[in-house]
């Protein structure tokens, strides 16, 4: 929980000039300071609203678990502007909805416990003129401020590229990467070697990543990922000054490979911002890069980028596309792989699949595109209440020993304990399951007993359906009763029996009265497919030619990483996109 004191976060607005203090009878506000709170992503945000008798003086944010990097930006974001224009009728932030709307609730409710009735707050013009925007030039555009996007820019500096442009759409440099636990897997480096620890070879980081991927990567490229990925460690640590915990990790296997950053993915965000900066890299955020240009032999030649309501073009001869997935887009998950459809998106918000679509409008292949990691989640709060990965988490119902899955017509589909809650061997079936019964989701069903030893309470302050018998639970399910009579008698058999003759699941406990259910469906958090590059990161074409000076790294063409390897995947593509995009410009 982020915990700060009235000065930390405090917003002034000063203005210019004095007066004299109001009358009393005129005053608009009842001076001093009020407390709100409202229900953000993953916790309350509180705040602290200080009035004098004619203006919103000051907000402070008391407390708040909002995501760094992104709902923390988004809270101070607002608060400015409601300090600005002295009214909560102002914009949510674009992809951080949730964690705005949640301050000007808190605010609003703090001016509420002062007596002020909101909706008479009329918003005060900015005396602010919009700058017009300018067509410009750049030796290589980057677009995308992730982990992948930063690197990129830092490696085209160190060879040799003197105007880089970086564009970021959201606030702030950042993406995926911020939100991540900053572990890194690697071999052979500065920190195994000065822990002593035993020498992991390339062959047993392979066959450990493919594995865990299911073979499903890219075989050309995930080599360069792990042959790559312990020298782009030691690069973080020497070129971008990247601290690293003393102690590796055993983590997505039996390897001891992953390496933590201090401070996680925002420290590792922040080191790499901070060296694109000393390295010259003209970081623009806020820009949003809209489409590639060609020249007359579909070469690349500019991007067109839209702020603040304009647009304007870069001319460029090269452009490095390092925009993330489209974990946060269902719709074109959809299109992409209609076995996918029925999908929430919970990956970053800034996962809208920007540089696949650009990419592909200028001839670009795509590929891998069945290929994603979806999270089990709560369906009725993803749908209905406005769900988050947090909010709508059932992990540890899933996790649950006695977890019985079934359709909505009360009969079990799969095992369900045939992978993890978040692998494609459990949620394939669960799409698969969806599709061919024309639902929105699975039902999961538990006991109570084992949920209230697991301690598994439901988010958004909501309860599991419960029930005595199977009879009532299917009534409340509304599915078959006689079916589910049948499948949950079944199954208990087959718990007490040690054996499936079903679905062959190996792993089982009894389900005993009272019952639990809760609506599941897959919502993805990653996409590993996208567009189609080469060795050289180079964007391919359907035929493989080249298109000649467009580039990608990281997630955006992240068929060559999985667990443990997606931020070494970033990093080691950045660089090798950032090195070949500077090498082509000066040919």
């Amino acid at each position: 929980m982020k915990k700060f004191s009235s000065l930390a976060l405090a917003l002034m607005l000063v203005l210019s000039g004095c007066s004299s203090a109001p009358n009393n009878d005129t005053a608009k506000f009842k001076a001093g300071s009020y407390t709100g709170s409202a229900k953000g992503n993953n916790g309350d945000v509180v705040v602290e609203v200080t009035l004098t008798q004619d203006k919103i003086e000051s907000i402070s944010v008391k407390q708040h678990e909002e995501t760094a990097g992104l709902g923390d930006t988004a809270i101070e974001r607002v608060i400015d502007e409601i300090i600005k224009t002295q009214s909560v009728q102002v914009e949510t932030v674009s992809g951080a909805t949730n964690s705005s709307n949640a301050t000007i609730e808190a605010v609003s409710a703090a001016l509420k416990e002062a007596g002020v009735d909101v909706n008479t707050l009329t918003p005060q013009s900015s005396n602010e003129e919009k700058v017009a925007v300018e067509d410009t030039s750049a030796d290589i555009v980057v677009i995308g401020g992730g982990g992948a996007g930063l690197t990129a820019a830092i490696e085209a500096a160190d060879a040799g590229a003197k105007n880089i442009i970086l564009l970021e759409k959201m606030m702030q440099t950042g993406g995926t990467t911020a939100t991540a636990q900053g572990m890194i897997a690697g071999y052979e480096t500065q920190v195994q070697k000065a822990a002593g620890d035993e020498a992991i070879s390339y062959e047993a980081m392979y066959d450990n990543l493919m594995n865990n991927a299911l073979w499903k990567l890219e075989p050309e490229l995930t080599e360069i990922t792990v042959r790559n990925c312990g020298k782009t460690i030691d690069w973080l640590m020497d070129r971008a000054n990247v601290k690293f915990q003393d102690e590796v990790l055993v983590g997505y296997g039996p390897l001891k490979m992953m390496h933590v950053v201090d401070g996680l993915g925002v420290s590792l965000i922040d080191e790499l911002t901070r060296t694109a900066s000393e390295a010259g890299v003209d970081i623009r955020t806020e820009n949003k890069a809209v489409e590639l240009i060609l020249d007359d032999n579909n070469n690349i030649a500019g991007v067109k980028v839209e702020t603040n309501g304009q647009t304007y073009t870069i001319n460029t001869k090269a452009v490095v596309l390092a925009t993330g997935g489209y974990s946060y887009n269902p719709e074109l998950t959809a299109l992409l792989d209609p076995e996918k459809e029925g999908t929430f998106g919970i990956g970053h918000p800034s996962n809208t699949g920007d540089g696949l679509i650009m990419a592909s409008n200028v001839g670009a292949a795509l590929t891998h595109t069945n290929h994603l990691m979806a999270v089990l989640k709560d369906y009725e709060i993803m749908k209905d209440h406005n769900g988050t990965s947090n909010s709508a988490n059932i992990s540890r119902f899933i996790a649950q020993d006695n977890l019985v899955l079934v359709g909505v017509d009360g009969k079990r589909f799969v095992d369900e304990k045939s992978g993890g809650y978040m692998t494609q061997l459990l949620n394939e079936p669960i799409f698969d399951q969806m599709h061919k019964q024309g639902s929105e989701f699975v039902w999961a069903i538990s006991d109570v007993a084992s949920l209230e030893a697991a301690e598994v309470k439901r988010g958004a302050d909501l309860e599991f359906i419960s029930a005595n018998t199977v009879e009532e639970l299917a009534e409340k399910m509304e599915v078959d009763v006689n079916a589910l009579t049948e499948t949950l008698a079944s199954y208990n058999k087959y718990a007490s029996e040690g054996y499936d003759p079903e679905f062959k699941r190996t792993t089982f406990a009894p389900l005993t009265a009272p019952y639990v259910a809760v609506k599941a469906v897959p919502c993805e958090i990653i996409t590993y497919g996208g567009v189609a590059r080469n060795e050289s990161a180079e964007v391919l074409r359907a035929d493989a030619s080249v298109i000649g000076g467009l580039y990608a790294a990281g997630e955006v063409s992240a068929n060559s990483a999985y667990m443990g390897f997606t931020l070494s995947n970033a990093v080691t593509w950045g660089r090798i996109a950032g090195a070949n995009a500077a090498s082509y410009i000066s040919e």
